[in-house]
């Protein structure tokens, strides 16, 4: 199994803790009165309409800058305002976009998101087929400059080269994976942090019982295995058990766009806290790095996509106000 937190401290002093290679986008996001749970009107009005910068990667390394950590982000753009306005926000954020690559012809990703009124949330993605990575990016310099690399599936080719050059060079591999595809399972194999939503598992292993999906899907890594199971909380795989970790609750729930973003950024950063603290106990750490993802979680809540993701200061204190409920098993 992953020695995490070795792992960790034998990078400390690169010039980036993340590298961040996959998903970005445009985000139209309506504010619905509705509940997306029924069927919709044919047709309604939007309490309000906003354009965000989105994709679950570019959030993650947004998330992580936030957070007090130096990211870098990789990934493809169109040639036309979405893309420039993309490259402009994660700058602000203070996220390296060096790598990003800026595609002629074509258009940036694009997600349509509508939000009930109950904080949910359903997403409509549009993607142009010619938005692509060379293979041989992002080049191996990009990879050894970093600590840890966090990526999906958005590039294939791109992902799998960049994790096995990360294992190469002492980086900690994390995946953020939803769905399956071409890729997954060699994903999967190289990953040292597996954070999946609930459906991944049983999804990949073709297991209808969530529970032994999670852990045939463990048994395909050496990695740690995470499944997110939004507001329950979610199981951290040990041996041969679930631990289940609570969610937290949100001090205000606008919407959960980008909740699972920030969880993944936000257990990196704890990780690599606790790396730089030289601490050596990889279970009490990674149990606490979870707690501190699901707080991160929670406060994003407050607003609307990745607006809403809160910085170091705001997780203590409420970590500290509402405490941490204990897994169970």
């Amino acid at each position: 199994m992953t020695a995490l937190l070795s792992r960790l401290g034998k990078t400390a002093g690169r010039p980036f803790d993340l590298l961040g290679l996959g998903e970005c986008s445009i985000d139209l996001v309506y504010r619905v009165p509705l509940r997306l749970d029924q069927p919709l009107p044919d047709k309604t009005s939007a309490q309000s309409h906003e354009v965000l910068g989105g994709g679950q990667i570019a959030t993650a390394c947004a998330a992580a800058a936030r957070l007090g950590r130096r990211a870098r982000f990789v990934g493809a753009v169109g040639m036309d305002g979405a893309g420039q306005a993309l490259l402009s926000e994660l700058a602000a954020e203070r996220v390296d976009t060096t790598g990003v690559r800026r595609c002629l012809g074509t258009q940036t990703r694009t997600a349509l998101i509508l939000c009930g009124k109950a904080g949910e949330r359903s997403v409509i993605e549009w993607r142009d087929a010619a938005l692509r990575l060379p293979d041989d990016h992002p080049p191996v310099e990009f990879v050894q400059s970093c600590r840890v690399l966090h990526a999906d599936l958005c590039f294939p080719s791109s992902s799998l080269r960049a994790a096995s050059q990360a294992r190469d060079n002492g980086l900690l591999v994390s995946i953020d994976l939803d769905r399956p595809g071409p890729g997954a399972a060699e994903l999967v194999a190289l990953a040292d942090l597996c954070v999946v939503s609930a459906n991944f598992p049983s999804l990949l292993t073709g297991l209808d019982d969530p529970e032994r999906a999670a852990l045939a899907l463990a048994a395909q890594t050496a990695g740690r295995v995470i499944v997110t199971l939004g507001e329950r909380g979610c199981w951290v795989v040990q041996d041969s058990s679930l631990l289940r970790v609570p969610a937290l609750v949100p001090p205000q729930l606008v919407d959960t766009t980008a909740c699972g973003d920030t969880f993944h950024a936000a257990l990196i950063v704890a990780l690599l806290d606790a790396a730089d603290a030289g601490r050596c106990d990889d279970e009490v750490a990674l149990i606490e790095a979870v707690r501190f993802a699901s707080a991160a979680a929670a406060l994003k809540c407050r607003d609307l996509g990745r607006r809403g993701c809160p910085r170091r200061s705001e997780v203590e204190a409420f970590l500290r106000d509402v405490g941490s409920p204990a897994p169970t098993t």
